[in-house]
């Protein structure tokens, strides 16, 4: 197998390029761009949404099963790594704000999850917070566990693993949605389907991972050899042959795995004789389209000879692959045991044929008249998640709040004079923390300061004038994006620092703005002292935090408590690391002097600007 890769010269580009490329293509699909969630911009919130995804690697699979009839919307990890919760979460909501009409029921949303730990874990962390927000009847969650090649003996406490099975689960459901069917159907129709499928993967060799080393792959082949029961991240299968075999006694054996229901072990397919069965083989990216042509053809003859079944419907193609390796699934779907009350054979098979412009299922078309691609309405690139509805909005209008605007032209060169200050001391920074550190202090500050150039510049936040709303965006890009012990610190005390003053607007409106702040500041450096040990002479941000606040305080002299930051923020080139990595890092260049903690200045940088307040 070639581990040769065409790729873009940032490697990091690889899944957003990818993701973000298929809106030029496909104009049905959006994505949120930070999110990497791609979705279904036709849907519609009074159906039932349906999400899925998992790991980067499996293209087309999962953002090909996004479309009309199929999935809403699918969250994509990294190269074979599960999804964060935020982003799965961001999938749910911005489905469930789509195209709805006023006075509709929302229609709920199910997950459909690949049975993998990561994806189980973090769809499960976006669920529970899902039903506490929306209740246990409107948020379900349906795992695909078609693998049969895992016994039940040695799966018995993770269960069978997702195959090229969701792929029938998504098509169904998905059409089921479309039709207006409600959650309850939907959730039960679901479970039948997954009840009714058998699949299992066989390969010539294990997959070479994009951007990593040949010599870190695991589980390499001889040239011989085939491995039966593979899965689609490299996990070992459960039998290797010592001999590569031709497809009829291959394909033979994979479907007696499937079809022996006599296997105690493995017979999770159960069939009679007249039901309806669905062959599909999926191609896991590296099986040329002849071979694979070949395998069905195999499985066709197989099929009937052997055990007197006429698939009714055939599917073949590329539909959750891994790269581009030689290795095929054999899915069966058993649509005569996947019925329920509310959906009989004929709606099965109405389902399965119904049209979708999902890419996994069928080509997908622009609409009529369509000659030019314009996909700027397709990319989301801030979009605003659950937690981050600007809580200042009740105070903008409150005569309470007024003493808490400043002139905007003010509070934007306050901001911007900080986060320019952060930038410019970067390399600084950096070159500190590497000698003392680990090297990412100054690159954190870095992005936040950048980040909070680009919201006074696009959004304006300093336009209204509304300190509240300055801090409130600070407080979201320090959560969001900077990371890192020093990004926690921070957030814990700027938070406080917010909710106090958000307290005294309410319970003391006569409260003046330096008093409030002052105060506000005091509870910030309380609440911080329950999270982290680190005081004054242990040479961390709080060599800073606290001699600010405690001149502020007391004296209400913003210039005096900025002059203050800075002398302690030079102070810490004399202090010997107690707390953090620079406790193992001794002198450095023979030095008995250090550089100053780059935590600790690159605060002072940002609170030096306080000293605009006065002008």
């Amino acid at each position: 197998m070639s581990n040769k890769h065409f790729l873009p010269s940032d490697t990091n580009k690889l899944v957003p390029n990818c993701l973000r490329v298929i809106t030029y293509e496909y104009p049905f699909l959006s994505i949120l761009e930070r999110e990497r969630v791609v979705f279904n911009n036709k849907f519609n919130s009074s159906n039932v949404s349906l999400i899925s995804g998992g790991g980067s690697g499996h293209e087309p699979g999962f953002y090909g099963l996004v479309g009309p009839g199929m999935l809403s919307a699918v969250a994509h990890g990294e190269v074979f790594a599960s999804p964060n919760y935020r982003n799965v979460k961001a999938a749910e909501k911005i489905t469930h704000e789509l195209n709805g009409d006023n006075g509709d029921e929302w229609g709920g949303c199910i997950f459909i999850l690949t049975n993998y730990t990561g994806d189980n874990l973090y769809f499960g962390m976006a669920a529970q917070d899902l039903i506490a927000k929306y209740g246990v009847d409107k948020i379900r969650i349906l795992r695909v566990t078609d693998d049969v090649a895992v016994p039940r003996t040695s799966g018995a406490l993770v269960g069978r693993r997702t195959l090229a099975g969701i792929t029938i689960v998504s098509k169904l459901t998905g059409a089921a949605s479309q039709a207006g069917y409600g959650i309850d159907d939907i959730f039960e129709f679901g479970q039948k389907i997954i009840d009714s499928i058998g699949s299992i993967n066989a390969g010539l060799d294990h997959v070479h991972i994009s951007g990593y080393k040949s010599d870190a792959d695991f589980g390499k082949l001889k040239p011989n050899e085939l491995e039966i029961g593979l899965g689609i991240h490299n996990e070992p299968g459960v039998e290797k042959l010592d001999h590569i075999p031709r497809n009829e006694e291959l394909v033979s054996i994979l479907l007696k795995m499937i079809l022996d229901t006599s296997d105690k072990e493995r017979g999770f397919f159960n069939y009679s004789p007249g039901d309806k069965i669905v062959l599909l083989i999926n191609n896991l990216g590296g099986v040329p389209v002849l071979e694979e042509k070949n395998i069905l053809f195999s499985a066709l003859e197989i099929l009937e000879k052997d055990y007197n079944i006429k698939p009714v419907r055939i599917y073949t193609g590329r539909y959750i692959t891994s790269f581009n390796a030689q290795i095929f699934t054999i899915s069966l779907f058993n649509a005569t045991t996947a019925t329920t009350k509310t959906f009989g054979l004929d709606k099965i098979f109405e389902f399965l044929d119904q049209h979708t412009d999902a890419i996994c299922w069928t080509n997908t078309k622009f609409e009529n008249g369509t000659e030019s691609i314009n996909n700027k309405k397709q990319i989301i690139e801030n979009f605003v998640h659950y937690d981050e509805t600007d809580t200042t909005e009740n105070f903008n209008n409150d005569a309470k709040a007024q003493k808490f605007f400043i002139d905007p032209i003010k509070l934007d060169k306050i901001a911007r004079t900080a986060a320019t200050r952060v930038i410019e001391k970067e390399p600084e920074l950096t070159d500190w923390d590497t000698k003392m550190g680990d090297g990412d202090c100054g690159f954190g500050l870095k992005l936040g300061a950048e980040l909070l150039l680009k919201q006074l510049d696009n959004e304006k936040i300093a336009q209204s004038g509304s300190i509240l709303k300055v801090l409130h965006v600070l407080l979201n890009i320090i959560k969001d994006d900077m990371g890192g012990t020093l990004g926690a610190i921070i957030f814990i005390f700027l938070k406080a620092v917010i909710n106090n003053i958000e307290l005294l607007i309410n319970e003391t409106p006569n409260i003046s703005p330096v008093d409030a702040f002052s105060d506000s500041l005091e509870v910030g450096l309380t609440t911080l002292y329950d999270y982290t040990k680190a005081r004054v002479g242990h040479r961390t941000v709080m060599d800073v935090l606290i001699p600010f606040v405690e001149s502020f305080k007391s004296s209400q002299d913003i210039i005096k408590a900025v002059q203050v930051a800075h002398q302690a923020a030079e102070g810490t080139r004399k202090l010997k690391p107690k707390l953090g990595r620079a406790t193992y890092v001794g002198n450095v260049n023979g030095s008995s002097e250090l550089p100053p903690d780059p935590g600790a200045y690159g605060i002072y940088e940002a609170i030096s600007a306080l000293s605009l307040c006065v002008e």
